[in-house]
């Protein structure tokens, strides 16, 4: 059962990552602390399993941040400008 909602739970944050380029902030490299630096690299870089999780693991991370997804981009996790709630309202209501 714990088995299917997790394999449910990433199938999910799959979907939230397709990559829609207006959606991503910029990077300000100025205002970035060394950890959350690291954050991001550990998203994409560290838990990526050949290639297949990397985008997954990052829009699941942008999902907990209430952000609505987000993808890996040279090892830097980028997540979507806009909320889930939103997104979810521009979908469904």
């Amino acid at each position: 059962v714990y088995f299917l909602v997790a394999l449910l739970f990433v199938a999910v944050a799959a979907i939230m990552a397709a990559p829609v380029e207006e959606e991503y902030e910029l990077l300000e490299q100025a205002g970035i602390e060394e950890r959350a630096d690291r954050q991001r690299r550990v998203t994409c870089d560290l838990l990526s399993i050949k290639g297949v999780a990397e985008h997954s693991a990052c829009a699941a991370n942008c999902l907990s941040m209430g952000k609505a997804g987000g993808r890996c981009e040279n090892g830097v996790c980028l997540c979507r400008k806009t909320n889930f709630k939103d997104l979810w309202d521009k979908r469904f209501g």
